[in-house]
């Protein structure tokens, strides 16, 4: 590659996005019902019935919230990097008062035009 870094296509940048989202869902999922049934076959194991299934459930749901933060971390650090590379666009008005300067004045035949239903 001759040292330079190789620019990936904006389509491939966007599904790329996707993708992660898309994997945090199926993630939860498997956390939650891994511990779950994990647990369940750890009480079939001992005999200790609902206790370890309950607790896998919850170490589950932990795992869950651990994988959701890591992602928005994850996706935050993209968003700014994005920004940083391809510039963030400033706002279009700053104040309600740059919005009025901007706005085209009312005119005579703006007003007869509003009197008589017009456009």
């Amino acid at each position: 590659m001759n040292g330079k870094e190789q620019k990936r296509p904006p389509k491939v940048e966007e599904w790329r996005g996707v993708g992660s989202l898309g994997t945090i869902g199926l993630e939860i999922v498997l956390s939650i019902a891994f511990g779950f049934f994990g647990g369940r076959w750890l009480d079939g194991k001992f005999g200790t019935e609902p206790y370890l299934a309950v607790l896998g459930f919850f170490f589950g749901c932990g795992a869950a919230v651990k994988a959701f933060l890591r992602a928005s971390r994850e996706m935050k650090a993209q968003a700014e990097r994005e920004e940083r590379e391809q510039g963030n666009p400033l706002p279009r008005y700053d104040t309600p008062d740059e919005r009025k300067k901007d706005e085209p004045p009312i005119t005579k035949a703006d007003d007869e035009d509003e009197g008589r239903g017009g456009a």
